[in-house]
């Protein structure tokens, strides 16, 4: 009995093209071997395409995501601090100007410079 050609391997990894091309020739297992070889490249290459499409797509699913992340969060910084400097902006018209203000037209106030009425 014929023992099994198992050369197609080491002559596929480690010689050159040349060589395993002329071992292929002579021997039919390496012949079988290379014909399914060529098939899963050929099955590769025509997945490739969908592959590549998947990644892209997840790629730009990724990029949406950050950008809307970074508009939520600019969007809160930026109504937080238009919020924070309107707050100060009120408490010192409050402190400084109401109560003159209610003074100056002879209207009663207490320490706060609310109206009181009696």
């Amino acid at each position: 009995m014929k023992e099994k050609c198992t050369k197609f391997e080491s002559l596929y990894i480690f010689k050159s093209e040349d060589e395993l091309k002329e071992h292929v020739q002579n021997c039919l297992e390496c012949q079988a071997e290379m014909q399914k070889m060529e098939r899963v490249s050929e099955l590769i290459q025509e997945a490739k395409p969908y592959f590549v499409y998947k990644q892209k797509l997840s790629y730009t699913k990724m990029k949406v995501a950050c950008i809307m992340c970074l508009g939520l969060f600019a969007g809160t910084l930026i109504g937080y601090f238009t919020q924070f400097n309107y707050y100060i902006s009120a408490n010192n018209y409050s402190s400084e100007y109401s109560t003159q203000t209610t003074n100056e037209y002879g209207m009663p106030v207490d320490n706060y410079g609310l109206i009181t009425v009696n």
